[in-house]
């Protein structure tokens, strides 16, 4: 089991833990028997767990109000995930759209097979294919390692809750995230694309724009491929886009 199934099957038994627990407490000043708060303290916190694994994916897409593609534009990413996905033997994620002029794209997941990508319409309008077939992989491999799997939870469970305390969700989301999480994904959609310049054409784009992507929800902030600025002097555990180009410039 890699680092990031570990940290979300860690967060659903915590949030397991602390639902059964709360509802155990309400049960036992209602009157119960121990027993009977006991067994339904403990149906209370599974399905709880369970409930957030199955919706939060699909949650976190509502909330950055994200579209199905449509056009003949769209289409060419459509191709080109298709083409990886097939070429590869990896479950085809969806793919939704937020209409905005900046370059920007993340995913989110459940598992691998439940999975969708999220770009900007700028992302598909500015970046050359080789470069949309590089930014693809590079989710495709999030999604297949479980990052996005941890993100998409992380977002939900703490950044959403905390959406108008933002220091504080941003402190929390600090600790909880990986440092250097997304480097290792970028090597890894290097060699299933085959083609680094690909990858570090359409990251060194993204690192000239001037506009960041209008995100509509602070759950999916850390998601960002080129993260919105959080507004808070703090230095970010994602590797910054310079970070990243000089590690794949390397290669």
């Amino acid at each position: 089991m890699s680092t990031s199934r570990r940290r979300s099957a860690a967060a659903l038994f915590t949030l397991g833990v602390i639902v059964g627990a709360v509802a155990l407490a309400i049960l036992v000043l209602v009157g119960l028997p121990w027993l009977v708060c006991l067994v339904i303290g403990a149906i209370v916190g599974v399905v709880a767990a369970i409930g957030l694994h199955l919706a939060a994916w699909r949650l976190l897409l509502r909330l950055t109000k994200s579209t199905a593609p449509h056009g003949e534009v769209e289409e060419a990413i459509e191709n080109v995930l298709e083409g990886l996905c097939v070429s590869h033997g990896i479950p085809t994620p969806e793919l939704r759209v937020i209409h905005s002029h900046s370059i920007n794209s993340l995913a989110a997941a459940r598992t691998p097979a439940h999975a969708a990508i999220v770009v900007t319409s700028g992302t598909v309008e500015q970046l050359e294919r080789i470069e949309l077939e590089g930014l693809v992989a590079h989710h495709l491999c999030r999604i297949r390692r479980g990052d996005a799997a941890f993100e998409t939870l992380a977002g939900v469970l703490l950044a959403w809750p905390l959406t108008t305390v933002g220091w504080l969700r941003r402190r929390v989301m600090d600790r909880v995230l990986p440092a250097q999480r997304g480097l290792a994904a970028d090597f890894e959609a290097v060699s299933l694309t085959r083609y680094p310049p690909g990858l570090l054409s359409a990251l060194m784009t993204l690192s000239a724009q001037t506009a960041q992507v209008p995100s509509p929800t602070v759950a999916a902030l850390h998601m960002w491929i080129d993260e919105p600025d959080w507004g808070i002097a703090d230095a970010i555990r994602h590797p910054r886009l310079d970070t990243r180009i000089a590690a794949l410039t390397e290669l």
